[in-house]
């Protein structure tokens, strides 16, 4: 377990994280997004945050969460948000933790997994949709490695899941969604998550459905009014 001291309060890392990664941590102001189909975080004013304040002092320690993020052209972009521990007590913050998502660059699926500092600060993040609590400490390098297996892009999911794949023909025909539900499912396999006795599949629609309207090509561009948690 490694402590970390930065702007007045202390952020936990798993022991898995390397000294390239705390320093990335550190020197991140805002969470800035990799180049991809579709951005997943991005710096939010100053001025914006205290109308948040409400949803942000709902995020759990210990916890996987869905992300949402408002959408850039046709769809929300999914991904999987794990928060860090608190090591002192309920003052600790609790928007600090890893993102995990698949993105779409130079006509090649990969995935990102990026430190974040604030997820609240996050200008295009729409949701958070709690699905589990977690032993992060514990299982860190577990849940790590089940996400680095599933399998990116169209033919490789098909190969390896054996998955008829329909995603985005404009992005090879595979999407951030399919990585997503494909990485609920094989953590609920490994008994890493409790999906409370529900398919991977009805969870994505649930938080889906709560993120905005059927048709989220009306909301390109939109003000969402601030992050929405769902505990």
């Amino acid at each position: 377990m490694l402590l970390l001291k930065s702007s007045g309060f202390l952020i936990h890392l798993p022991s898995s994280h390397s000294i390239s990664t705390i320093k990335n941590t550190v020197d991140q102001s805002s969470i800035q997004a990799m180049p991809s189909a579709q951005d997943t975080m991005e710096p939010i004013p100053a001025k914006s945050i205290q109308v948040c304040n409400s949803q942000i002092n709902k995020i759990l320690s210990n916890t996987l969460y869905l992300t949402l993020n408002a959408p850039k052209v046709d769809e929300y972009h999914r991904g999987i948000f794990l928060t860090y521990a608190p090591l002192v007590g309920s003052s600790e913050p609790t928007t600090s933790g890893t993102l995990f998502h698949a993105t779409y660059i130079n006509s090649n699926w990969v995935l990102e997994r990026r430190p974040v500092k604030d997820v609240s600060t996050s200008s295009s993040l729409v949701l958070l949709y709690r699905v589990a609590t977690i032993d992060l400490e514990q299982d860190f390098n577990k849940i790590s490695s089940v996400l680095e297996q599933i399998p990116l892009g169209k033919e490789k999911r098909e190969k390896g899941l054996g998955k008829k794949t329909q995603g985005n023909p404009k992005l090879g025909g595979y999407d951030c969604v399919i990585w997503t539900g494909d990485a609920l499912r094989a953590l609920s396999d490994e008994g890493l998550i409790d999906l409370g006795g529900k398919d991977a599949d009805a969870v994505m629609a649930e938080a889906r459905a709560l993120a905005g309207p059927e048709d989220a090509k009306a909301m390109v561009g939109k003000d969402f009014g601030g992050l929405t948690v769902i505990e």
